[in-house]
C-alpha cells in the first residue's frame, strides 16, 4: 500500500526533529505535484497498447462462424435432471432468538480469548475479507457459554442461529447418527448459521464439559451492516470533493466507496517514502501531512488535499516522502482494487465517460438510441496527438466524429473544440453532409481525441443518420418508456375465480389455476396461510413481495393482477402463462446454439433492466423461475425473493437469499451487495445454456461445499466451447468483483460484441423470425380441460378451505407483531 512498512518507513522521531527548510516556497507548485504524483497524465498512457479498435466485430462473427463447432462428450450434454438447490433465506430475523442448547455466561474476554477467535476468524471465507476494524467489532459483540458432557449443542434438521469457538472442551459431529470427527480447543463450527436461517445439516454433541465464545446471526449481520454502511456514507461524501473523481459516473463513485480503506498514522510516521513503488492514491480526511525532498519541507497538506494520482494510471516511484505531522486519517484506493472496480485500463474508462458526456451534449448524437451511442464509445479510436498537429485539413469533407478527451482543438477563425465536446457530429445531418471545411483544425497544445469514421457510424446505424432515427422512431427504448401503468382490477373479487386444477407448491404457498366466471379469462391465484406467516415471521416478506410486483408492468414479467385476503390466507392473483419452465425447456433443447442463448439472455436483460430501473434486485435468477409460453416468449416469475433497495441504505441489503448454485459471492460474503447480483446469476444461466451445467459445483448439494466452490474455484470452460466472444462476455458477468459485471450500463451489456448479430429491438416487439423453443400442446393444459372443470363451477376458495380445513395451525391474530400487518391486502 506504500504505507511503509519496512524500518527505515516507521520513523516516530517528533517533526521538528528533522532538519527542513523553513521555506516552502523554492520548489513550484507544478514540480511539488510531480514530486507527490498528483499530476494525471495528459496523454494516453502506454501508447504502444493504445485503445485502437480492435478486429472489426464482423470479421470476428465470421472467423468464429467458420470454426468447426467441437462436439461435446455425451456425458457433458446431459443436463441434471434434479431440481438446484432450494433458496435459502436470511437475516430477517425479527426475534433474536438463540436456538442452540448453551447456557450463556457473563464472562470477562481475555487477550488469548481474542488470538483464539481472530485465528478461527482466519480459517473461514465468512470473515476473511473483513477488514480489522470490522473484526474487531465482531468480537466485542461475542458472549461466552457453557454445556456439561454428552449434551447435543443442537442436532440434525434443527433451526441454527449461532457459530461457535470452541474455548475448552472437546465435541463430535454426527451425521445420520454416524460419527464423523471430533472438534477440539480452538475449532470452531457452525459458521453457516451467520449466513441465513437454515436447518443445521449435522448434530454437535459435547464429550466433555466445554466453553465457547459465541456470535448470534443477528448481532452478526447488524454490527456488519451499520459499520458497511457508515463507512460507505463518508467515503461517498468525500469522493464527490475529490477532483480526481470528477469524470467518473455516479454508478462508478458508488462502487469506489465501497473500496476506498481507512488507514490512521500517528505523529511523525511515514505515509509514503521518497523512492518506493507507488501503487496507492490517498486523501486526507483529517490531520497535517508534511511533504519532503529528501530532508526539505516543500509543502504542508491538509483534510480534502490528495498524493499518489498517478499510481493509479501507471507503475511509478513515489518522488517525495509524505510525514504525519500530527494523527492523521487518510482513505486509500490501490491500483489493484481500482482496477478489480473499473478494469485494468482506468485511463480508458474516464476517456469512455468523457466520450459519453460529449454524446449527451450533441443536439444530434443525443437522438440516437443508447446502445447506438455505446457501440461508438466502444470502437471509437483513442490516440494521443501533438501541439500543431493537423486534425482536419481545409477544402476537404470532414469525414469522422472526433471527441477531445484532453486539451484543445482550434482552427484560424479561433473556433474551438475544448476538452468534453465533439466535433463532426453536424455534418451527419443530411443537409451538411460532405460540406468543405473552410479553414484547417489543429491541436493548440498536446492532447487525446477519440475518432472514429462516418463509415464506421454508418455500420453502427445500419444506414446514414437519418434511416438510424427513422429506425429509432420504434426502439424497444423508446417502447420501455411508453408503458402505462398496470390496468385496474378492483372489479375482480376472490369469489368470482372458479376452481380449475393445483399448479403446484411454492416456497410459502400453494399455486392455483382459475378462471374468472365472468369475463372468460384464466390466472394463476397464489394463496399463503396466514398462520404459516405469522409462524415463519414472513409479515414483511409478503407486504413486501405485494410492493414490488405493484410496481411492475413489462411485457417479460409475469403480470399481476391484484391481491386478497380472507381470515385464512392472503392471495396473490397474476397472470396464468400456459407454457413450460425453461428449466425443462433446456432439457428438451440440449446445448443451446449461440442464437438460442442470444434470445433467452437477451429477454433475461430486458428484464432486469427494467427492475433495476425500478430499484428492484430479483435475486433468484434461475430456470425454474422462468416461463416459456405457449408462443416461445420467456417470462420471469415468482417475485417473492425481490426487493426495493433504497439510497439511504447505498442501494445495498445484507440478506442470505437465492439459490446456492446461482448465488453471487459477494451475497455469500455476508458484507452486502447490489444490483449486480443478478447480472451473475445472468452469467451462470448462461454457461447452462452453453456448456450443459453450472460452471461450479455442479455435483455438490450441501450449500458450504457450493459456497467454497464459488469463492475458491477459477471459471473454466469446457473445450467444445469455440466462440470467443461468448466465453468474454461469460467472464464479464461472472466476474468476482462485481462492480465489473455491467460495464457502464445495460446499453452496454446491449452492445456487447457477442450481441452484434441479435436484434434487442425485434425481440421486445416480437417480430424475430423464430424463437427458440414452442411447447408441445401435449404437456400443456388444454383448453378443452380448462373449460370441463370451470363448468363444474367450484369457487377456489372454497377448494382452499377445504385443505386448509385439515391443517393444524390457525391463525391467531393476537400472535402477529404488528396486527394489522395485513391492512393494505
Amino acid at each position: 500500500m506504500g504505507c511503509g512498512s519496512s524500518n527505515s518507513s516507521q520513523q516516530t522521531a517528533e517533526p521538528d526533529q528533522r532538519q527542513r527548510s523553513s521555506s516552502l516556497k523554492t520548489t513550484s507548485t507544478s514540480e511539488i505535484e510531480d514530486l507527490i504524483g498528483k499530476k494525471i497524465p495528459k496523454l494516453l498512457v502506454q501508447p504502444e497498447s493504445k485503445h485502437k479498435q480492435t478486429i472489426d466485430n464482423e470479421e470476428q462473427l465470421k472467423i468464429d462462424s467458420q470454426l468447426a463447432p467441437a462436439q461435446p462428450p455425451p456425458e457433458e450434454v446431459v443436463r441434471a435432471q434434479k431440481k438446484q438447490q432450494k433458496k435459502y433465506r436470511g437475516g430477517d430475523d425479527v426475534n433474536h432468538q438463540i436456538h442452540e442448547n448453551v447456557t450463556r455466561i457473563d464472562r470477562e474476554m481475555q487477550q488469548s480469548d481474542v488470538e483464539l477467535i481472530r485465528k478461527s476468524f482466519k480459517g473461514h471465507f465468512v470473515f476473511f475479507s473483513l477488514p480489522e476494524d470490522q473484526i474487531a467489532q465482531l468480537i466485542e459483540h461475542m458472549f461466552y457459554c457453557t454445556l456439561k458432557a454428552n449434551q447435543f449443542i443442537f442436532k440434525q434438521g434443527d433451526q441454527a442461529s449461532s457459530y461457535f469457538v470452541i474455548e475448552r472442551g472437546s465435541v463430535e459431529i454426527i451425521i445420520n447418527d454416524k460419527q464423523i470427527r471430533t472438534l477440539g480447543e480452538g475449532s470452531y463450527f457452525g459458521e453457516i448459521a451467520l449466513l441465513y436461517n437454515a436447518t443445521r445439516s449435522a448434530s454437535i454433541r459435547t464429550l466433555t464439559d466445554c466453553g465457547f465464545w459465541s456470535l448470534d446471526r443477528s448481532t452478526f449481520k447488524k454490527t456488519i451492516e451499520e459499520l458497511m454502511l457508515k463507512e460507505y456514507d463518508e467515503n461517498r461524501k468525500f469522493i464527490d470533493e475529490v477532483p480526481f473523481f470528477s469524470f467518473m459516473t455516479s454508478d462508478q463513485k458508488d462502487s469506489i466507496a465501497h473500496a476506498l480503506i481507512t488507514t490512521k498514522f500517528a505523529p511523525g510516521q511515514s505515509i509514503v517514502n521518497e523512492g518506493d513503488q507507488a501503487d496507492s492514491f490517498y486523501v486526507i480526511k483529517s490531520g497535517e501531512v508534511s511533504v519532503l525532498k529528501g530532508t526539505k519541507e516543500i509543502r504542508k497538506m491538509g483534510a480534502k488535499d490528495s498524493f499518489g494520482e498517478q499510481a493509479l494510471y501507471e507503475k511509478s516511484k513515489r518522488g517525495a516522502t509524505c510525514v504525519a505531522e500530527t494523527e492523521v486519517k487518510c482513505v486509500a484506493l490501490g491500483r489493484e482494487n481500482l482496477t478489480k472496480i473499473l478494469g485494468d485500463k482506468v485511463q480508458i474508462i474516464i476517456f469512455s465517460n468523457i466520450m459519453r458526456w460529449s454524446f449527451e451534449k450533441s443536439e444530434v448524437l443525443k437522438q440516437l438510441s443508447k446502445i447506438q451511442l455505446e457501440k461508438i464509445a466502444q470502437r471509437a479510436k483513442i490516440d494521443n496527438y501533438k501541439k500543431g498537429q493537423v486534425i482536419l485539413e481545409a477544402g476537404k469533407a470532414c469525414d469522422k466524429l472526433i471527441v477531445v478527451l484532453e486539451g484543445v482543438m482550434t482552427n484560424a477563425k479561433q473556433d474551438s473544440v475544448p476538452k468534453g465536446l465533439c466535433f463532426g457530429d453536424q455534418f451527419l445531418m443530411k443537409e451538411k453532409y460532405g460540406q468543405i471545411i473552410e479553414s484547417q483544425y489543429e491541436m493548440v497544445r498536446d492532447g487525446v481525441l477519440a475518432t472514429i469514421s462516418y463509415q464506421s457510424l454508418f455500420k453502427i446505424f445500419g444506414g446514414d443518420l437519418e434511416t438510424a432515427l427513422k429506425k429509432n422512431e420504434n426502439s424497444h427504448e423508446k417502447k420501455i418508456k411508453q408503458l402505462g401503468e398496470r390496468a385496474d382490477a378492483s372489479h375482480i373479487s376472490v369469489e368470482d375465480l372458479i376452481y380449475i386444477k393445483k399448479l403446484g407448491e411454492g416456497q410459502f404457498g400453494m399455486v392455483y389455476l382459475v378462471k374468472h366466471k365472468s369475463i372468460n379469462k384464466v390466472f394463476a391465484l397464489k394463496s399463503v396461510s396466514k398462520a404459516s406467516i405469522i409462524e415463519q415471521n414472513l409479515e414483511k416478506h409478503i407486504v413486501q413481495e405485494k410492493t414490488v410486483l405493484e410496481q411492475c408492468n413489462f411485457p417479460f414479467i409475469m403480470g399481476f393482477i391484484r391481491t386478497f385476503k380472507d381470515d385464512i390466507s392472503i392471495y396473490f392473483l397474476v397472470d396464468y402463462i400456459r407454457g413450460m419452465e425453461l428449466f425443462d425447456v433446456i432439457r428438451d433443447m440440449g446445448l443451446l446454439t449461440k442464437y438460442d442463448t442470444q434470445f433467452y439472455v437477451a429477454t433475461m436483460i430486458l428484464a432486469l433492466e427494467y427492475l433495476h430501473s425500478k430499484s428492484i434486485v430479483y435475486r433468484d435468477l434461475k430456470p425454474e423461475n422462468i416461463m416459456v409460453n405457449d408462443a416461445g416468449y420467456m417470462y420471469l416469475i415468482d417475485l417473492g425473493t425481490a426487493k426495493p433497495l433504497n439510497k439511504q441504505r447505498a442501494f445495498r441489503t445484507y440478506t442470505i437469499i437465492g439459490t446456492p448454485h446461482y448465488m453471487a459471492p459477494e451475497i455469500i460474503l455476508g458484507k452486502g451487495y447490489s444490483f449486480n447480483v443478478d447480472l451473475w446469476s445472468m452469467g451462470i444461466c448462461m454457461y447452462e445454456f452453453m456448456c450443459g451445467g453450472v460452471p461450479y459445483a455442479e455435483e455438490q448439494d450441501d450449500p458450504y461445499e457450493i459456497y467454497e466452490e464459488i469463492m475458491n474455484t477459477q471459471l473454466k470452460f469446457p473445450t467444445f466451447i469455440r466462440d470467443r466472444q461468448a466465453k468474454k462476455f461469460m467472464e464479464q458477468l461472472l466476474s468476482k468483483q462485481p462492480e465489473t459485471r455491467l460495464g457502464s450500463s445495460f446499453s452496454a451489456l446491449k452492445a456487447n460484441p457477442w450481441f452484434d448479430d441479435f436484434d434487442f429491438d425485434k425481440l421486445f416487439s416480437r417480430e424475430l423470425q423464430k424463437v427458440p423453443y414452442v411447447p408441445p400442446k401435449d404437456r400443456l393444459i388444454s383448453e378443452h380441460d380448462i373449460e370441463k372443470k370451470f363448468q363444474q363451477g367450484k369457487p377456489v376458495v372454497q377448494e382452499i378451505k377445504q385443505e386448509q380445513s385439515m391443517q393444524k395451525q390457525k391463525y391467531r391474530k393476537e400472535l402477529a407483531k404488528d396486527p394489522n400487518w395485513d391492512k393494505d391486502f
